[in-house]
């Protein structure tokens, strides 16, 4: 059974039932006036187990894609509302976008000469019937083209991976968020820009990348001064920045943020 299912039918068996008791004289007033209060309740309930449950369902999830139809780069623009979001590798062949879909996700698409432009508008992923099955929106993109992500988020959870992506640039804009960063190992020059309210934010720098970081945060910072040494207040850069193949520059612009780069 599917959770959202599951989820629906239970407030149907409980406003069921309170009908009941009221029709019996056990229960005095507005059905509503007791049914809202379990509302929440269990909503509250149903996002804190959600998180301890959650995992990968895309292999069996309903799917759309976006096709590469000859694309050599592309720019994709996520913006979302709250819940989480999760970015591979791994598109099927031919394609540059493949993801979960659900009700509350639109995507849009079209081609500037031999640029992609993708367009997801993806809504909270925690609420039964408006996200995916899971919780979690799931997308892969292609390596084979050089790519500009952007992300505008609410409350939410992302996890990055862009090891083994073609990322060029990175901007991320949003508020209360858990972001976990995996920056791309084979793209020469990577550039994330990344603003956040109340924030946690983890970047791993993979081996053989060469990082410059800069941190405007007012909160703490956790960084492995052996691989990226400071140079002055608020930045950091590997020993071998000028000489190295591949380079990322990563800056972040927070409030009361937590970073660790490592």
């Amino acid at each position: 059974m599917r959770r959202g299912e599951l989820f629906w039918g239970g407030l149907l068996v409980i406003l069921g039932v309170l009908f009941f008791l009221q029709a019996s004289g056990y229960l005095t007033g507005d059905v509503f006036g007791w049914f809202w209060p379990i509302f929440i309740i269990l909503l509250g309930i149903w996002v804190l187990t959600g998180g301890f449950t959650r995992r990968s369902r895309f292999s069996g999830a309903e799917k759309f894609s976006v096709p590469l139809q000859g694309a050599k780069e592309a720019t994709l623009a996520i913006d979302q509302g709250a819940g989480e979001v999760q970015l591979r590798p791994g598109a099927s062949p031919g394609d540059f976008l493949t993801g979960v879909t659900a009700v509350g996700m639109n995507h849009s698409e079209w081609h500037d000469g031999e640029r992609l432009l993708v367009r997801l508008e993806a809504g909270p992923s925690f609420i039964p019937v408006l996200g995916p099955e899971g919780g979690v929106w799931e997308f892969r993109l292609s390596q084979d083209i050089p790519i500009a992500l952007s992300i505008h988020s609410g409350a939410s959870r992302l996890d990055l991976d862009l090891t083994d992506l073609r990322v060029t640039s990175l901007a991320f804009d949003g508020g209360a968020s858990r972001i976990h960063l995996n920056l791309p190992a084979r793209v020469e020059n990577a550039v994330a820009n990344i603003q956040a309210g109340a924030a946690q934010i983890e970047v791993q720098v993979p081996s053989g990348v060469a990082l410059r970081f800069r941190s405007k945060v007012v909160g703490r910072l956790l960084i492995d001064e052996s691989r990226f040494p400071r140079l002055e207040e608020g930045l950091y850069q590997s020993a071998d920045y000028t000489s190295a193949q591949y380079h990322a520059e990563v800056t972040v612009d927070g409030g009361a943020t937590s970073v660790r780069i490592y």
